[in-house]
């Protein structure tokens, strides 16, 4: 195998972005804090996501993605997204610096809240979803499935 200083300086340069994208179809995390455009984080995840990949529905993944990231802008001051692929898909998480979880607990458990009516999309779309205390706020998190619908 050559040394990485063998190669030429455009090619070192290729090799090292290809390996940071291939790194992050694993895992991503992006900051939310000066809270770039929805349409810039959704195609940058799309992007990292379908790198590499066959023909995996991301659909569901986007659509849950939009949702958590404009609740975070809507209604808290956001954190970070962190998306990991797991096993059994896509794990979303959006972190903010609302420390109140009672109130996405209480849609967590099916009890009525008033609003919130993206978070039935969310419910819809993933394998489980939920939310936690993180640090001084919170993180909203959902499992988005990756195969096919008629797959499972």
């Amino acid at each position: 195998m050559r040394e990485d200083s063998e190669f030429p300086d455009d090619i070192r340069f290729e090799l090292d972005r290809l390996i940071k994208r291939v790194a992050w179809t694993a895992e991503i995390t992006l900051s939310l804090a000066k809270r770039p455009e929805q349409r810039r984080v959704r195609s940058t995840v799309a992007n990292c996501l379908g790198f590499g990949r066959g023909k995996e529905p991301l659909g569901a993944v986007l659509l849950v993605l939009d949702e958590l990231v404009a609740n975070a802008y809507r209604y808290t001051t956001p954190g970070e997204l962190r998306i990991t692929r797991q096993t059994r898909g896509v794990l979303i998480e959006v972190t903010d610096d609302d420390p109140d979880t009672e109130e996405l607990q209480s849609r967590a458990e099916g009890r009525s809240v008033p609003g919130y009516h993206g978070l039935l999309l969310v419910a819809h779309l993933s394998l489980e979803w939920g939310v936690r205390p993180e640090g001084t706020g919170k993180v909203v998190w959902a499992l988005v499935p990756t195969r096919m619908y008629y797959e499972r």
